[in-house]
C-alpha cells in the first residue's frame, strides 16, 4: 500500500472516531431561569393615605337639613359671612302656642334679660308645650308666617341700628325633652327645653348656625 493510501486511510479513521464521540455526547440542555414572585405581607403592603375624618361638630350648610346632620356640640356658625358662637340660648313663650328660639352671641347674667346690640339668630316655631318633638322645613317648603320664620340680625355700628336679613330659611329642630319645672329663682323661667337645632339661609354668604340647645323656657 502507497503512502498516499495510507494517510487517506488514517483520515477516514479519524473521521470515523469522530463521528462516533459525537453521537454519544447528549445534547447541551438549556436552562431557562424562572423569576421569583414573593407576594407581601400587610405590613410590608404602601399605606395608602386614609382620607381625614369629619371634625367633631362640624356642620355643612344644606339648602335640606336634618336633624341628623346636627352635631353634638354647642351651637356655632356662620352669620353674614362671621364665625359666631352662641353665648345665650333661650326659648320666649309666645301667643297662640307659638314660641321663639333665641340664639345670640350675647353674654347675660340673667338669662331672660334684654338683649341689645348683639348678633343673632331668632326662630319661630309651634310645637306642643312640654312635650318633645321635631320641626324639619327645607328651603323650598311652603311656611305659614303666623307659625314659623326665621331671621338672623347683627349691629351696624354707628346711629344706622341692627340689620335684620329675612331670606329664605330652613331649619331642624328637634326638642327631646321640654320640663316644665319652673325656676323658683327666676319667676320668669317657666322650665328648660333640651334638643339640637340647625338654621340655614339662603343669603349670598350662606349663613348658618347648628348645634345643642339646653335653653330656659320663660315669659316676660
Amino acid at each position: 500500500m502507497s503512502t498516499r493510501s495510507l494517510l487517506l486511510v488514517a483520515v477516514a479513521a479519524l473521521a470515523v472516531a469522530a463521528a462516533v464521540l459525537l453521537a454519544g455526547c447528549p445534547p447541551k440542555q438549556t436552562t431557562t431561569e424562572t423569576p421569583v414572585t414573593t407576594t407581601p405581607t400587610p405590613a410590608e403592603m404602601p399605606k395608602t393615605p386614609a382620607e381625614p375624618a369629619a371634625a367633631p361638630g362640624e356642620f355643612t350648610w344644606s339648602d335640606a337639613p336634618t336633624v341628623a346632620q346636627v352635631p353634638d356640640a354647642p351651637i356655632e356658625g356662620m352669620i353674614n359671612g362671621k364665625e359666631f358662637t352662641a353665648n345665650t340660648v333661650r326659648i320666649e313663650k309666645g301667643d297662640n302656642g307659638k314660641a321663639t328660639l333665641e340664639i345670640s352671641d350675647a353674654k347675660l347674667e340673667d338669662p331672660t334679660g334684654i338683649i341689645t346690640e348683639d348678633t343673632g339668630v331668632d326662630l319661630d316655631f309651634t310645637l306642643p308645650e312640654g312635650k318633645p318633638g321635631e320641626m324639619v322645613r327645607k328651603i323650598a317648603d311652603e311656611k305659614n308666617f303666623d307659625q314659623e320664620h326665621a331671621y338672623y340680625h347683627y349691629p351696624q355700628g354707628g346711629d344706622k341700628g341692627p340689620m335684620s336679613v329675612n331670606d329664605p330659611w330652613g331649619c331642624a329642630l328637634k326638642i327631646d325633652s321640654w320640663d316644665m319645672t319652673a325656676d323658683p329663682k327666676n319667676e320668669k323661667i317657666l322650665g328648660t327645653v333640651k334638643g339640637k337645632v340647625a338654621i340655614v339661609f339662603e343669603d349670598d354668604p350662606k349663613s348658618w348656625v347648628a348645634g345643642t340647645l339646653d335653653a330656659p323656657y320663660y315669659k316676660w
